[in-house]
């Protein structure tokens, strides 16, 4: 016998219509319906609508959807050019998740994008010891890709 799966009624404003989701769906839905709303220009509401699956996924402590809720939160704040935003999200993904290399690099190239280049090799240095204890092969040879990339220096520290 499987276990059920709960379900929510939720509103979703890029489509103007209450859908029945279950949990996971529902995190799934706020991306898909944010990413309408990025298509429209309509940054803030695609935002507010992440900003509050995030909430959810903060009361459920659901690491794994923080963290990639987050991520795409902040991609729509560099997308539509608020680095004030973009950092907000990745340090709200560190809080969930501290040694988040993911978060550590998009921390390290907002600091670069600002002309903060101390701070941004302070985070690529924490992003490149938080890749070296990762398991996941591809993620860590990416992430190693786009470091050296900008910081070639940090590999020998």
């Amino acid at each position: 016998m499987s276990a059920s799966k709960a379900v929510v009624v939720v509103f979703n404003p890029a489509l103007g219509k209450l859908q029945l989701m279950t949990e996971e769906n529902r995190f799934k839905g706020a991306m898909t319906g944010s990413l309408k709303l990025v298509e429209q220009g309509e940054y803030v509401e695609a935002l507010k609508l992440l900003d509050d699956s995030i909430a959810e996924a903060n009361r459920d402590h659901n690491v794994s959807w923080i963290r990639t809720l987050c991520h795409h939160a902040a991609i729509v704040s560099r997308f539509g050019e608020n680095l004030t935003s973009a950092q907000h999200y990745y340090e709200e993904s560190l809080a969930s998740d501290p040694e988040n290399a993911r978060a550590l690099y998009g921390l390290a190239t907002v600091a670069l994008d600002r002309g903060e280049l101390d701070v941004a090799k302070q985070y690529a240095t924490r992003c490149y010891a938080a890749i070296r204890q990762r398991d996941d092969d591809v993620l860590k040879q990416g992430l190693l890709d786009l470091l050296m990339k900008h910081w070639p220096d940090i590999a020998g520290k």
